[in-house]
């Protein structure tokens, strides 16, 4: 099975305009980087340049429909 590490990166202060970033790594490879903030939710694969973006609705329709 494989082994996840999850870092956070964390504003200093409560900033509304600044995201807060999980880098997301299996067995020591990165997987990618998740940017949460107030109106989205960003998947940047690693080694890729642009970001997928959802909004907080379209997210949640996602989560759902896997069930």
């Amino acid at each position: 099975m494989a082994t996840h590490v999850i870092e956070v990166e964390l504003p200093a202060k409560v900033v509304l305009h600044k995201d807060v970033r999980f880098t997301i790594r299996s067995d020591g490879a990165k997987l990618g980087e998740l940017h949460i903030s107030k109106g989205t939710i960003d998947w940047l694969p690693a080694n890729k340049q642009s970001a997928i973006s959802l909004s907080w609705e379209k997210f949640a329709e996602l989560v759902e429909s896997v069930r």
